[in-house]
């Protein structure tokens, strides 16, 4: 097995074209006990190095307790308020870590392009805590068709 090649699948490059609707889920549950340990430490270096949110969430998905020192240096460097929930949310899913949602709520307070907010909805809701939950919820009747649209959808509210 050449760890590399496999990372490289699990991880593809940072482009629309290779990662526009990419999901790694099932590379990641079609690993064995030994490649899942040498997948999650070449993950955990790569975070480390690039930065790349596509391992801090492939991390999260595969329940890295190992990543949780790392996890918490990048959020503590990190600048982007984005990232900050992505990691945070990340660092949630996988010890069910409060402070989290505290941190992603702040950053979320931060954010001012409707873009990012639209994608944050979708990992606010993964805390499944009724703070968070209230701030979608916010948008729901906004005059901003894809704010109140996606808004329903992180909620999985029926949009009419």
């Amino acid at each position: 097995m050449n760890i590399d090649k496999l990372i490289a699948e699990i991880i593809p490059k940072n482009d629309y074209r290779h990662r526009n609707g990419f999901n790694n889920s099932k590379i990641i549950d079609s690993l064995n006990n030994l490649e899942k340990q040498l997948v999650e430490e070449a993950l955990i270096k790569k975070m480390a190095e690039t930065k790349d949110m596509l391992a801090v969430e492939t991390l999260a998905y595969m329940k890295s307790q190992k990543s949780l020192p790392a996890l918490h240096t990048l959020i503590g460097e990190c600048l982007d308020e984005m990232q900050k929930i992505i990691i945070a949310t990340s660092i949630y899913e996988i010890n069910k870590d409060e402070e989290m949602v505290d941190i992603a709520i702040g950053s979320f307070h931060n954010l001012n392009n409707s873009y990012q907010i639209i994608s944050a909805f979708y990992y606010l809701v993964k805390f499944k805590n009724p703070m968070a939950d209230s701030l979608v919820k916010e948008y729901l009747n906004s005059s901003d068709y894809l704010l109140s649209y996606n808004a329903k959808r992180a909620l999985e509210i029926e949009c009419i």
